[in-house]
């Protein structure tokens, strides 16, 4: 059975297994474009209900094709079953009305290369190659977040700046999906696919300080830190909450590198000296060709976190701003020193008696 068949097959059956009140539902196919991905999508709409979740059809035939055992019939008390368990009531006005819909306010991070055209139909803001964008949560649960993504014409609705809903979106994140900090292996034992330990979960801001430290007395090698969310679900964007990145380096007690693993999580580790950026980005490089789906890659590029200056960058960008700080503070060192030459000697007044 080929793709086209199975959707026409799911359309064609999917109420057969729903209950009685579904005899009247609208079953809708539709191309449904998000960050990073583009995929066929089916909705169940019962009579009179104004939204409801939309499941990837291009999902549920690649497990429908990877075992042999999983028949039509099982495919569709799958989606029967996620149909039943969405949220049956849903208020429109938590999304249209903004005073309502602020508090659901959350941001995500993708690649602005492979988002570029959808970037240019939502309000965003860029951190070197990354876009932070805006979303609404619809719903959460242990999986994830049910969401939907402000565009332009949805800011325009809502009569606010793109400025203001970047400052709300940013205060609202932490409450949504909060920050998670795990410590993970030494940086080789992670990269070889070695053990992990999670030392503590789900924690408050003002605590990640107390968990990187506690995190670096415990690890003999440099140790690596994810930073997420509690479903580890889009929860690269977690890095740039507020004060996230100082509390990190109050931390590390300096400087840090950020390695972008997935769309669901970014990796710290100090800038202690023990790795070039260059070795970094390679074994990112890596991994994202051998491990990443395509669909959840972030970036190919390793950032840093100059603590002093309160900079993200991208590391090469780093490298490259200490070379030219270097050269300045050489360049006015000689100035100086030519300028106290130049300066005419105080004359020795003589004196008579």
């Amino acid at each position: 059975m080929d793709f086209n068949q199975f959707v026409d097959e799911v359309k064609g059956r999917i109420k057969q297994f729903l209950p009685i009140e579904y005899e009247g539902a609208q079953v809708k196919i539709e191309e449904i474009k998000k960050l990073n991905e583009n995929y066929l999508g089916i909705t169940v709409l019962k009579e009179n209900q104004v939204i409801a979740p939309t499941f990837n059809l291009n999902q549920l035939y690649e497990m429908f094709q990877s075992d042999p055992q999983n028949s039509m019939e099982n495919i569709l008390r799958n989606i029967t079953e996620l149909v039943l368990d969405a949220p049956e009531q849903f208020d429109p006005k938590s999304i249209t009305e903004y005073e309502t819909a602020k508090d659901k306010l959350f941001i995500r991070v993708s690649s602005a290369e492979k988002n570029e055209e959808m970037l240019q139909n939502v309000p965003h803001q860029m951190r070197e190659d990354l876009a932070i964008t805006y979303h609404l949560a619809i719903s959460i649960d242990d999986i994830g977040v049910g969401s939907t993504m402000i565009t332009n014409d949805i800011l325009k609705r809502y009569g606010i700046s793109e400025e203001q809903l970047h400052a709300d979106a940013m205060e609202n994140s932490p409450n949504v999906r909060p920050v998670q900090v795990m410590i993970m292996g030494s940086m080789i034992e992670q990269l070889m696919g070695m053990g992990s330990e999670t030392i503590m979960r789900d924690e408050p801001v003002q605590n990640i300080t107390e968990i990187i430290s506690k995190g670096m007395g415990m690890e003999r090698e440099t140790p690596m830190f994810i930073i997420t969310n509690p479903q580890t679900v889009d929860g690269a964007g977690v890095i740039f909450y507020p004060e996230v990145m100082e509390q990190i380096g109050e931390g590390f007690q300096g400087d840090f590198f950020i390695l972008p693993s997935s769309t669901h999580e970014t990796l710290v580790i100090p800038d202690n000296g023990t790795f070039d950026y260059r070795v970094l980005e390679d074994m990112v490089q890596t991994i994202n060709e051998n491990e990443v789906a395509p669909e959840e890659r972030l970036s190919d590029h390793v950032y840093h976190y100059d603590v002093k200056d309160r900079v993200f960058e991208r590391a090469d960008k780093f490298e490259e701003r200490q070379k030219e700080k270097t050269a300045q503070l050489g360049k006015n060192e000689h100035t100086g020193k030519e300028q106290s030459m130049k300066q005419p000697k105080a004359k020795k007044h003589e004196m008579e008696l």
